[in-house]
């Protein structure tokens, strides 16, 4: 559920870039999720994978090597600035919501604490707002909700074109 709102920032994302497929935008807003899979497979801790993958440091260095990649597959520069952003704008919808404790049906104890690193350095500081720390409903509601108004814009679009 956790990234759902990471798919409609992707479709949303069509109104800046008409040029770029839909499929690059949303695989893009969701690649920082899924370069969580390689990174698992160093097996090296949450940590680790945090850093390599979430963090505001390593968010930025992704974006420009989609930019990168966007720009060699010969898209125009709108869609390679898009791009970039679409793989950043996963950094800030995150950063608005971690921690996430509230995500799997409990509210915790407790807050939890912020759990975004700056930077890949061990004792980078963490970082979040933590919008999905204290109900599970708020947080479905949100996810959903940002997912509908993604969506429902990229089909609209061409009632404004």
């Amino acid at each position: 559920m956790a990234g759902l709102a990471h798919i409609g920032v992707g479709f949303a994302l069509k109104l800046a870039a008409p040029e770029a497929p839909v499929v690059a935008l949303v695989v893009s807003a969701e690649a920082l999720d899924l370069l969580c899979i390689p990174a698992m497979l160093f097996k090296r801790g949450e940590s680790f994978v945090a850093k390599m993958t979430h963090s505001f440091l390593v968010s930025i260095i992704w974006s420009v090597v989609a930019m990168g990649i966007a720009a060699l597959a010969r898209a125009d520069f709108r869609t390679v600035v898009v791009i970039g952003f679409a793989v950043f704008s996963h950094w800030v919808l995150d950063y608005v919501t971690h921690p996430m404790g509230a995500i799997f049906g409990e509210k915790p104890r407790k807050p939890l604490p912020p759990d975004l690193p700056l930077s890949f350095s061990a004792n980078s500081r963490k970082v979040g707002l933590g919008l999905y720390n204290h109900s599970f409903t708020f947080s479905l509601v949100f996810d959903i909700g940002v997912t509908i108004i993604g969506v429902a814009l990229f089909f609209l679009r061409s009632f404004w074109t």
